[in-house]
């Protein structure tokens, strides 16, 4: 029984470990107007974002528009909050979740249903 508990302990002691996960500071800075495109299952479109950033925190709003079809069928406007850790930035906006890796005046990634690819404006 003790070698269950003790055995019991250092899983609970590594899975904590593991649930904190480790954040880089922001090693890149998104403040600025983005600009580019996404494209996936759905169709493409073209998507635009003002980002201000302090320290890790990210905020800003998006448009987003384009879809299925040649005229585009949806649009996606509103504000954006996000997280930085090292060159990576988590982005939270009203159709879902992107996550976005940054190298210098670019960024690119993935969200649930597009691989979006930006510019720094």
């Amino acid at each position: 029984m003790k070698i269950v508990s003790w055995l019991l302990a250092i899983v609970c002691i590594t899975l904590l470990g593991c649930a904190t996960g480790s954040t880089k500071p922001p090693s890149a800075d998104v403040t600025g107007t983005w600009a580019g495109e996404w494209y996936g299952n759905v169709g493409s479109g073209y998507v635009k974002m003002t980002l201000q950033q302090s320290g890790a925190s990210v905020t800003g709003n998006i448009a987003m528009s384009g879809g299925a079809g040649t005229g585009g069928a949806s649009s996606v406007t509103g504000p954006v909050t996000g997280t930085m850790s090292g060159d990576e930035v988590s982005i939270s906006y009203q159709g879902g979740i992107a996550h976005l890796t940054v190298r210098g005046n670019e960024m690119s990634g993935d969200s649930s249903m597009h691989r979006w690819k930006l510019k720094r404006q």
